[in-house]
């Protein structure tokens, strides 16, 4: 992957050549096959997540035990934010529409790649506020 997928992010679409290496050398790969549930929600999690390649969807269930869609998301796309930054249940399950790769984040990981890069942590306070503020 390279930086300008990872800048499509919308919490990474900011940072300098250096940053975005710094924190893709710090991303893990993963992929799953159409029908594979990445996670389910209500698991813990811990980890954001890109989407490089495939498409998957983004689902709760009602309190009837019914799926209600809330969004499917393709390449560039970011999900999972929220575990990223307060680890924690998941609030959608994850299931791939077609064969998916992703890149990953964890939370441990993120602390360390924000060590020495302030302007980097305001520009994702900034961004974090800007989605909270249209939610």
């Amino acid at each position: 992957m390279d930086n300008d997928v990872l800048r499509q992010a919308p919490l990474f679409s900011a940072l300098d050549d250096e940053a975005a290496s710094a924190l893709r050398s710090s991303m893990s790969e993963n992929r799953i096959r159409r029908g594979e549930v990445l996670f389910h929600e209500g698991d813990s999690g811990d980890k954001l997540y890109i989407v490089l390649d495939g498409k998957v969807k983004l689902g709760r269930t009602s309190s009837d035990g019914r799926e209600n869609l809330l969004a499917i998301l393709g390449p560039g796309s970011m999900f999972g934010e929220l575990s990223l930054f307060d680890p924690g249940p998941r609030s959608a399950t994850v299931t791939a529409v077609t064969d998916a790769s992703f890149v990953s984040l964890s939370h441990e990981d993120l602390l360390r790649w924000l060590d020495g890069r302030p302007g980097v942590a305001r520009g994702l306070l900034a961004q974090l506020a800007a989605r909270l503020r249209k939610a």
